[in-house]
């Protein structure tokens, strides 16, 4: 679950990780121009930014508070929970398809990594072994699947070196940007985005207003590109317990709240 501030704080939306997702996927199916890679093969990594947090779907059903009283979120609960949901994803993802289960898989490789440094930083050792653990069986998931389908012709070019990098990195950043919409992390941050020529280059986003984005260098085709996504309207953000965050999540009116990205020469 993710919590967008709407500027006004009794108008916090709480929005699952399956609409984030489908965000995610929204600016997943626009990505790509004469300048910047595009998907490829593109029903498998669109289904990928899709499906990557579908092990989610129960957890925001019925979601806990924090030692705040604040719905939980997805980095704020214990390392194994979020592990078993990372797993739940990717099998999910796998019964789709494989190649989509191996970007997810990779995806949350590469996240699980950063989880271990910052929990050896903290000095958690034992919840660190237990990312670290997962990071390696998402690393033998993906050598079985990357086996299996190079004997299919559709894979055979996108299973490694950079096609494959660039499916992995539009995961990354689709469900980046995401993210920061959804959440209202920050007004500005960019993204490492894989170019056309197999390099990579910074794409920045900076809030124009709480909806619109300016994005540069431009990487879709068009001007401008409008997302969305679904959340529930919270009356507040601070519960006593998680059977009362419930029963307001059950009560709460649903809102779509839209983004629009821009090119800088839309602006205005």
């Amino acid at each position: 679950m993710l919590l967008h501030d709407t500027g006004d704080p009794a108008r916090t939306l709480a929005i699952t990780q399956v609409s984030h997702a489908w965000l995610g996927w929204q600016l997943a199916e626009h990505w790509g121009n004469r300048r910047f890679t595009r998907p490829q093969p593109r029903a498998e990594v669109l289904a990928a930014v899709m499906l990557h947090d579908s092990g989610w779907t129960e957890f925001d059903e019925a979601p806990g508070i924090d030692a705040d009283g604040r719905p939980q979120t997805f980095d704020r609960m214990p390392v194994q929970a979020h592990l078993d949901i990372w797993r739940s994803s990717v099998g999910r993802a796998a019964l789709h398809s494989r190649y989509a289960a191996l970007l997810v898989a990779s995806h949350f490789a590469d996240l699980a990594e950063v989880k271990t440094a910052d929990l050896l930083e903290r000095g958690d050792t034992a919840a660190a072994r237990l990312a670290e653990s997962f990071r390696a069986e998402m690393e033998r998931r993906q050598a079985s699947w990357v086996e299996v389908l190079a004997a299919d012709a559709r894979y055979q070019d996108v299973l490694a070196g950079r096609r494959r990098q660039a499916n992995a990195d539009i995961l990354t950043l689709a469900d980046r940007i995401s993210v920061y919409l959804c959440a209202t992390l920050a007004s500005r941050f960019e993204v490492a985005a894989p170019t056309a020529d197999g390099d990579f280059e910074p794409v920045r986003l900076t809030a124009l207003d709480r909806t619109s984005w300016r994005v540069e260098p431009w990487p879709m085709e068009g001007d401008r590109v409008r997302l969305q996504c679904e959340g529930r309207l919270l009356p507040t953000t601070r519960f006593e317990s998680a059977e009362e965050l419930h029963g307001a999540l059950q009560r709460a009116p649903v809102e779509r709240i839209g983004f629009t990205l821009l090119r800088s020469s839309a602006v205005g």
